[in-house]
């Protein structure tokens, strides 16, 4: 795959993904529903090397959540997420976007499923597994993960 821009919805802020997203899932936590304003999120996630933000960007970061894990970058423009970094051991950083924010969306994976469904506020109508609980969300993602990395070996 090409490097790729992606954009938040106003085109102020802006970041390069160099390699096609390892997952790809559709989020229904409060946290997503808040910052998005809307019932659960398309989200792509790839390493975070792999993701290269402007020396000037147009982010604000901050951590919705205690403990504090994903690190999200928030347009100062439009008050979109943009991008989101998770610190998952020392050297080892995953990035999260929407999936709506890549020029070529026919260049992401397929969905594989959706997390925090217990927290849906309409059902999707559709066949992907559905995890509920917080548990069995970040076992999902996990388990998605550690699939993803085992087909490209």
């Amino acid at each position: 795959m090409q490097s790729q821009t992606c954009t938040c919805p106003c085109g102020e802020s802006t970041f390069v993904i160099k390699s096609k997203p390892l997952i790809r899932f559709y989020c229904h936590c409060t946290i997503c529903q808040s910052l998005y304003k809307k019932p659960f999120v398309d989200v792509s996630a790839l390493w975070a090397g792999n993701v290269e933000l402007p020396e000037n960007h147009n982010l604000h970061f901050g951590k919705y959540r205690l403990p504090p894990a994903l690190s999200r970058g928030i347009c100062k423009s439009c008050s979109s997420p943009v991008v989101g970094f998770l610190r998952l051991a020392p050297f080892v950083r995953l990035a999260f976007f929407p999936s709506r924010s890549v020029e070529d969306e026919s260049s992401l994976r397929d969905s594989q499923g959706h997390i925090f469904y217990h927290r849906c506020l309409a059902e999707s109508g559709d066949a992907l597994p559905k995890f509920s609980g917080y548990w069995k969300s970040e076992l999902a993602v996990t388990s998605m993960l550690i699939g993803s990395m085992l087909k490209r070996s």
